[in-house]
């Protein structure tokens, strides 16, 4: 049903939930991973250590995908994930999406209660790519 599920991962917990349903349905369908990792095009990091951070990323999906004989085909790249996500996502021809609702931003928030942020709320990158992607998103909570 889906040749390559594509899960955009920024090394959160979150992403990181996603990237285990991801797994899941490509063991059920017997589809391939397409593991896509963002760099910032700004950051105050070297570009070695953002590029080393993406490397491990990517590599935990990929062990965990592997283990269950799930070709993963891994994209680190830089660009600007709430701009390009869907033509990324158009790239890796995937043709599903598995996203979680929040992404590494909310690891800034002390707490949801704290900072008011809702059940109800998703993230920015989420909530442009349910809007705009050209394929169908699977949002994970």
């Amino acid at each position: 049903m889906f040749k390559t599920i594509c899960v955009p991962v920024d090394g959160s917990e979150y992403s990181y939930a996603a990237a285990d349903v991801a797994v899941e349905l490509a063991k059920k369908f017997s589809s391939k991973i397409a593991a896509v990792h963002v760099l910032g095009e700004f950051s105050l990091n070297s570009y070695d250590d953002e590029e080393d951070s993406g490397d491990e990323i990517l590599s935990k999906v990929s062990k965990k995908a592997n283990k269950y004989g799930i070709e993963v085909v891994e994209h680190l790249l830089t660009a600007d994930a709430l701009r390009d996500m869907k033509f990324i996502i158009n790239q890796t021809g995937a043709d599903l999406v598995v996203i979680h609702a929040y992404g590494s931003d909310n690891e800034r928030f002390v707490s949801f209660e704290e900072n008011k942020v809702s059940d109800h709320q998703i993230g920015s990158v989420s909530e442009r790519l349910l809007r705009n992607c050209d394929v169908p998103v699977l949002l994970v909570r």
